[in-house]
């Protein structure tokens, strides 16, 4: 549109600024909500009105030598004083929002409402276009940008970037996985008849030689973010079924090791082609895998419970539901799937002196032996547990109590070489 500043013109006023004192400004990113949906209601013509109008509101508001640039649609930038202070930031853009939303559009247009990002310049500024970009990413990923009609955030203050740490983690993993910095940790179930420890868990451990133990909360959010949380799915199934087979091979003993599947693993077609190609490189006793199902994911995909239990089954695997009570609970699964083992949330078993969560884990317990469903009690700490799902025949605990997850290297030289047991 003609006559308003653009962004070539923001970016020689932005450099001005940077070359005297850049340390008094902010970068502001602002965009008109819901501008699409105005287009399509009022018509193209309307638009460009609006975009006119919430331009000339916000000209006549700054103050000297402060300036606003038209970028491209209902998107502006405007680079302006701006202290320091949180609050007194919360208390100018407020002001700004109410100049836009309150300016006389006219009733059939009603308010118009506006997503802010703010990034404050510092003594040493960033070039114009990362400076853009840091306003742009705090706006655009605000948490509050779906909740509320006006919304905004401040960079370093509110939000920080997490795109930057995504994109290393997406470079980063693969080399980590070819590199062996990826590692499968098990964790014991223990038998709670014997004591025994033929059955573990497949848990993930991130050892960087340089910054070492990576938390799993740091990367595994990303990778199901990113996409590649099924790449690491089949690279610890391809470990599981090597170390199967070799334990076999070497001792004559089969442990039954239950893997993860992941939300991106259980909703693709084709997710079992993927896992049978790895299983046919490295084939083990069948009976020695399990795949577990977290319960937030199969809640309410009934169908597709079946539908994946009844592949794996087929196959040869078994399944088991994971997290179970953890505030989704879903009984139909239970009913209308082949599952063969039911693991009870850690949840469950925080306060030994609540009577109410005693009541839960008996009819848990009670339920899961009426429909033929081994137990497994996840995340149990203290001895009294213990005492308590031996009474009512729970049939595995895999927690601290007894054991924490440990390198393969350990689970082999405890439970394969010397035969250890849990006093149970």
């Amino acid at each position: 549109m003609s006559g308003l500043n653009d962004e070539l013109w923001m970016k020689e006023r932005y450099e001005q600024v940077c070359r005297k004192n850049p340390e008094e400004y902010a970068l502001i990113s602002l965009k008109i909500k819901r501008f699409r949906i105005f287009n399509r209601l009022f018509g193209r013509e309307a638009g460009d009105w609006l975009v006119g109008q919430v331009y000339e509101a916000i000209r006549t508001w700054i103050g000297e030598d402060e300036y606003v640039a038209h970028i491209q649609l209902g998107y502006f930038n405007l680079l302006v004083h701006m202290p320091e202070d949180y609050e007194e930031i919360f208390q100018y853009v407020i002001k700004l929002n109410a100049r836009i939303r309150d300016w006389p559009y006219g009733d059939e247009y009603g308010k118009v409402y506006s997503g802010m990002g703010v990034y404050r310049l510092t003594d040493q500024p960033k070039d114009f276009y990362t400076a853009q970009y840091n306003a742009d990413i705090c706006r655009v990923e605000s948490p509050e940008s779906v909740l509320r009609n006006s919304h905004f955030e401040v960079y370093g203050e509110t939000h920080h970037d997490t795109n930057l740490g995504s994109y290393n983690m997406e470079q980063n993993i693969r080399p980590a996985m070819d590199h062996g910095d990826i590692k499968l940790y098990l964790q014991p179930k223990v038998d709670l008849k014997t004591g025994e420890v033929t059955q573990a868990e497949a848990l993930v451990r991130w050892i960087d030689p340089k910054k070492g133990l990576i938390p799993v909360s740091d990367f595994l959010p990303e990778l199901e973010k990113n996409g590649l949380i099924g790449d690491l799915d089949l690279f610890l199934f391809e470990r599981v079924c090597k170390n199967i087979r070799r334990w076999l091979e070497l001792y004559g003993k089969k442990i039954r090791i239950s893997v993860n599947l992941s939300s991106d693993m259980f909703n693709y077609r084709y997710f079992l082609k993927e896992y049978a190609a790895v299983y046919e490189k490295y084939p083990c006793p069948k009976d020695c895998i399990e795949f577990e199902l977290l319960e937030s994911i199969v809640l309410n995909q009934v169908d597709q419970v079946q539908n994946v239990v009844g592949q794996l089954k087929n196959f040869g695997f078994s399944c088991s539901l994971d997290d179970f009570g953890s505030g989704y609970s879903s009984f139909s699964v239970l009913t209308n799937t082949d599952l063969v083992s039911l693991k009870i949330d850690r949840s469950l078993f925080q306060n030994e002196s609540d009577p109410r969560e005693r009541v839960l884990v008996r009819h848990i317990l009670e339920s899961a032996k009426e429909l033929g469903l081994k137990t497994v009690a996840e995340g149990v700490e203290t001895r009294g547990y213990v005492e308590y799902l031996k009474s009512l025949g729970c049939d595995y605990i895999q927690g601290y109590v007894f054991y924490r997850p440990m390198p393969v290297e350990e689970f082999e030289e405890r439970f394969l070489k010397n035969g250890e047991r849990a006093q149970v």
